[in-house]
């Protein structure tokens, strides 16, 4: 009996995405809403604004494009929102996003995952999963490098330099 390869396939891409989604609500919720928000390094994002622009991501991508959800995105608002959601909200909103894409993605036929997806840049459905999957991966990454960035202050702070008085 031959596979059933479009079901190892979307088996295989919602099974990444629920790992790296674990991997971001793991490090976002030890965070202070202020370490949440702050953006360390600028010009650069926040972990919140990161979270946004994941949730927008799969909700316009995979939600609306081909789930037909109705989302309308404001990418823009992704990266500059100052009315900050609870970090509670925020991570609701973000399981949300992943549940539409695990059940979008779990009803894709192998015709499905070979058409053209809706935003022609991307090819097929196929391709345009799996750049969701790297372009999620590329964030949740990002955010363990902000989230390590005040640790590392503290850190460098808390070892003498060569001049200091403390040193020697």
């Amino acid at each position: 009996m031959a596979p059933d390869m479009a079901a190892l396939v979307r088996s295989a891409i919602i099974d990444e995405l629920e790992k790296l989604h674990a991997a971001v609500r793991d490090l976002v919720e030890p965070l202070s809403p202020q370490q949440l928000w702050a953006r360390p390094v600028e010009p650069g994002n926040s972990v919140g604004h990161l979270v946004l622009h994941l949730t927008g991501n799969l909700n316009h991508y995979v939600g609306a494009q081909l789930g037909h959800t109705g989302y309308v995105r404001d990418r823009e608002r992704e990266f500059t929102e100052t009315n900050h959601p609870s970090k509670a909200a925020l991570l609701a909103a973000l399981d949300d996003a992943v549940a539409t894409f695990r059940r979008v993605v779990g009803g894709l036929s192998a015709a499905d995952l070979a058409a053209p997806h809706p935003e022609a840049r991307f090819g097929t459905v196929l391709k345009a999963l799996l750049h969701l999957l790297t372009h999620f991966a590329l964030h949740r990454g990002q955010m363990s490098y902000l989230v390590r960035l005040p640790l590392a202050d503290e850190r460098t702070s808390a070892v003498p330099s060569p001049g200091d008085a403390r040193h020697g």
